[in-house]
C-alpha cells in the first residue's frame, strides 16, 4: 500500500528577483513498512522534499497523498492536526525543551492531542529506547545519542503512520550513529514504522530498503 505519492511536485522560492526551482516536478512513492533513504549533493532538494512531505511547507504547485489524502490543499488548522496525528519528525538538532525532563518532553504531543494515557506511553517508549534509568533527566544531562533518543520516543509519540529523518546522526559519534540507526532499523522491522531519511551518508543509507536519489530538484535514480 502507498503511503506517500507526490505528483510532479515542484516549489519555487524568489530570492530578490532570482527564482530557485528547490523542487522542479518530483514524482515519488514510498510503500508502507518501507525504510527509504533520500541521497543527493547539498542544495539537491532534499530536505525541501522532506518538508513538503512533512507538511512544514507547501509547493507551488503538485500533489501530495499521504495514506491516500490528499494533504496539498488543507486549510492550516486542518494541516496542524493532521500532522500532529499522522507525522513524526527527528532532526539533526534534537529540538527538544531543555527545561521538560526527557519523560515530559516525550509526553507534549500526546498532550496536545488528547492521549489519555499519555504518561504510561511516554514511560514505554522511552524503555523501548533503551532510556528506562533516564526519563527524569534534563536533554543537559544527557548525551547527543540519549538525546536522539528521546527525540525518537517523542516523535513516536502518537503513533504516526510516517516517521521523517533529517540527518538524524549528523551531531552524533560513530558509536551513537550506529545506535541511532540499529534503532530505525527495529522499528522499522519490529513495528512495520515507515521511515524516510535523508542523509549525506552512503553508509547510512545502504542500511536502508532502498535509496531516492536528488540532484537539482528531480528524482535521477
Amino acid at each position: 500500500m502507498k503511503i506517500i505519492e507526490t505528483r510532479e511536485l515542484k516549489k519555487t522560492y524568489t530570492l530578490g528577483k532570482v527564482e530557485v526551482n528547490a523542487l522542479n516536478g518530483v514524482n515519488a512513492l514510498v510503500e508502507e513498512g518501507e525504510f527509504v533513504a533520500i541521497m543527493g549533493p547539498s542544495g539537491s532538494g532534499k530536505s525541501t522534499f522532506l518538508n513538503m512531505v512533512g507538511m512544514l511547507d507547501v509547493p507551488t504547485s503538485g500533489e501530495i497523498y499521504l495514506n491516500g489524502t490528499e494533504i496539498t490543499k488543507m486549510e492550516e488548522h486542518a494541516r496542524v492536526e493532521y500532522r500532529l496525528r499522522n507525522i513524526g519528525f527527528v532532526f539533526q538538532f534534537f529540538n527538544l525543551f531543555m527545561e521538560l525532563t526527557a519523560i515530559e518532553n516525550v509526553m507534549f504531543p500526546m498532550m496536545l492531542s488528547g492521549h489519555p494515557f499519555y504518561k504510561e506511553r511516554a514511560e514505554e517508549l522511552l524503555e523501548s529506547v533503551g532510556l528506562k534509568s533516564r526519563i527524569n533527566h534534563l536533554p543537559s544531562e544527557l548525551s547527543g545519542g540519549e538525546q536522539q533518543r528521546v527525540t525518537i520516543a517523542r516523535a513516536l509519540a502518537n503513533q504516526p503512520k510516517l516517521l521523517l529523518t533529517d540527518e538524524p546522526t549528523a551531531n552524533l559519534d560513530t558509536k551513537a550513529t550506529h545506535e541511532i540507526m540499529e534503532l530505525f532499523r527495529r522499528l522499522n522491522e519490529e513495528k512495520h514504522q515507515t521511515i524516510i531519511m535523508v542523509t549525506h551518508n552512503p553508509e547510512l543509507g545502504a542500511k536502508t530498503d532502498r535509496i531516492i536519489h536528488f540532484r537539482d530538484g528531480k528524482v535521477v535514480k
